[in-house]
């Protein structure tokens, strides 16, 4: 058990740990009571508690937290899932799995963190000697989520540069070479997904086909090292300051593209598609493990990223509290940009279906026919494909496509690198508190970005 403020205190013997109690019927502590006979013994140095860093301020601590759990995932494959998966009835089996699941682990995280001030490794090897092998996992898996995560975050500083151009280079198929026709295969893919796989991209035949350096990503790759470096060379005190950027923003622009997408036409139509409740889906399992899985996905759980933070908080921080606070609110931004998405999808679907209606005039087959709004809605797709694609295609038919466009991937931009700082986190923290490497944290932290590439 772990009392509201999250302190485990050692009564000086060794084989005991006993937790901070409430008072009791006369008003007294009893700080003697044994929880656990013969277990490892943890011993806090207040060397380590002076020389540590910490949080500038608690809300520094509760920014970075919240931008570690509210990450990419919650724009691009929540409002997937939660359409797949039977609309609003998905929002019972999520619900229930953050409350039995993700808040209980959150606040394990964060209070193990917190009192046994250190990182996964340190954190867990505490607790039992035989654990410590938990922690290694969490960096080994920390690593592999910077190296394809870092790789988006490129991504989206090569949208947020193009999206100052005017027209929009995905908002039209280019023309052949040597004529005035549009190039087949953009007519048959479409503009956005032509300008993703072809021009940003340039795909391979096949996955035995290495293809060739994309001289444009490698750049944009560089740049989203180099800003991230910047932002977490020194720790948390630099952390601490980008935060109040990374964290805040996508709720300024969420709230701007709500304000605008729920004036759109169709928008209506997209929230119905996703909310409507569909309770027959609740009979499949596949459902409900969706729905845990997006619960540990979203929540950053397992990854050592919360624990590492929690780790420069002060030991007596209730961190019961912040664990239901940041969990409320990632889950609560989860629902909220899906309305934007969908509102958005909404829009595209009905100017979709217009077009097409319109088209029908000019055609002489009598066989062609236009898709329901609800089988144009039923084509969501999730991940890049949302973000890159469908949701670029519908911002091309806004007015001044430019300015959401820039918006739209300055968001997605602070999302990825507030996930990053978490996952940073979670690899230089431990390694730091082993020891092994006794070098400042700027010289580690370059090291460690150097090592994948």
């Amino acid at each position: 058990m772990v009392s509201q403020d999250c302190g485990l205190v050692n009564n000086g013997q060794d084989d005991v740990f006993v937790v901070d109690s409430a008072p009791n019927e006369n008003g007294s502590v009893n700080t003697q009571t044994p929880v656990m006979k013969n277990a490892v013994s943890v011993t806090i140095e207040s060397k380590d508690d002076q020389e540590r860093d910490s949080w500038g301020n608690k809300f520094e601590f509760l920014l970075a937290t919240i931008g570690f759990a509210v990450g990419l995932g919650n724009v691009w494959r929540f409002p997937y899932l939660c359409q797949k998966n039977g609309g609003g009835a998905f929002l019972i089996p999520y619900f229930l799995s953050l409350f039995v699941l993700g808040i209980p682990i959150f606040l394990i995280e964060l209070g193990i963190g917190q009192r046994l001030r250190a990182g996964a490794v340190g954190a867990w090897s505490q607790v039992s000697p035989f654990l410590g092998g938990i922690g290694v996992t969490s960096i080994v898996c920390s690593t592999l989520i910077c190296i394809y995560y870092n790789m988006i975050v490129a991504w989206c500083f090569y949208y947020l540069f193009i999206s100052f151009q005017d027209p929009l280079p995905y908002e039209h198929c280019p023309i052949t070479s040597g004529g005035n026709l549009t190039d087949p295969e953009c007519q048959r893919a479409g503009a956005t997904s032509y300008y993703w796989y072809r021009k940003t991209l340039d795909l391979s035949p096949s996955i035995a086909e290495s293809g060739h350096i994309q001289w444009h990503l490698a750049l944009v790759l560089l740049l989203a090292w180099l800003v991230v470096f910047l932002c977490t060379m020194k720790g948390v005190k630099s952390t601490g300051k980008a935060v109040y950027v990374t964290a805040l923003f996508p709720y300024v622009v969420l709230v701007i593209f709500f304000i605008r997408a729920i004036t759109l036409d169709g928008a209506v139509g997209g929230l119905k598609r996703m909310f409507t409740p569909k309770f027959e889906t609740l009979a499949n399992g596949r459902v409900w493990l969706e729905a845990a899985t997006q619960i540990f996905f979203s929540l950053s759980l397992s990854f050592g990223g919360l624990i590492a933070m929690s780790s420069y908080n002060p030991v007596k921080n209730n961190c019961k509290k912040d664990a239901i606070m940041v969990s409320l609110i990632n889950c609560g931004t989860s629902v909220f940009a899906s309305v934007v998405v969908f509102s958005v999808l909404g829009f595209k679907a009905k100017t979709a279906r217009d077009e097409c209606i319109e088209s029908l005039q000019y055609s002489i087959s009598d066989n062609k026919t236009c898709k329901s709004l609800d089988d144009y809605l039923s084509d969501v797709a999730q991940g890049t494909g949302l973000s890159f694609i469908a949701f670029t295609e519908a911002i091309t038919k806004m007015p001044a496509p430019q300015a959401w466009s820039v918006l739209f991937f300055c968001m997605l931009l602070t999302l990825g690198l507030g996930s990053m700082f978490g996952n940073v986190a979670g690899i230089v923290t431990p390694i730091r508190d082993l020891g092994l490497v006794k070098i400042k944290k700027e010289y580690l932290t370059g090291m460690i970005f150097l090592t994948p590439q």
